[in-house]
């Protein structure tokens, strides 16, 4: 599969990018992976903080190769999913980020409270790992993309 194939599918759709875009969106990882770390904060806010931080790291990565999630219901997983193809993400970190993606579903619109402390590790881990994949990444493959 490639994204030209999943822009077939309507799951994508092939856009430039810019470095300031780039650079914005690498502004809000580092934004989150801040607040995730703000301890006065609820557990809860700072595992979706941190996982906000992981799924824009995705993003950046789409992004850089010229293509955004269509919007319809799933953009999000497809985002997730599309790190097989951008970063060429294994299949371990993509099931992680699914399962966090779930648990923050569950934190934003049906319970409070029931964030683990390993939960919220695990997403700022997981989160913190992704952005520095997808820099490190990002200087191979689109130099020309990032700040001087």
């Amino acid at each position: 599969m490639s994204l030209e194939k999943w822009a077939e599918y309507g799951w994508l759709k092939a856009e430039p990018t810019s470095r300031d875009e780039i650079n914005s969106l690498l502004t809000i990882v580092d934004r989150d992976l801040r607040d995730a770390s703000v301890e006065a904060i609820s557990d809860d806010r700072r595992f979706e903080a941190a996982f906000n931080a992981a799924r824009t790291a995705a993003n950046v990565a789409l992004r850089a190769s010229g293509y955004r999630t269509s919007t319809q219901a799933g953009h999000h997983v497809k985002t997730i999913e599309s790190l097989e193809l951008t970063i060429s993400a294994d299949s371990k970190l993509i099931q992680r980020m699914k399962t966090l993606s779930k648990k923050r579903n569950a934190t934003s619109y049906d319970s409070a409270g029931n964030v683990s402390a390993q939960e919220l590790e695990l997403a700022i881990r997981t989160a913190t790992e992704l952005q520095r994949t997808v820099v490190t990444w990002m200087e191979k493959n689109h130099p020309d993309l990032l700040k001087d």
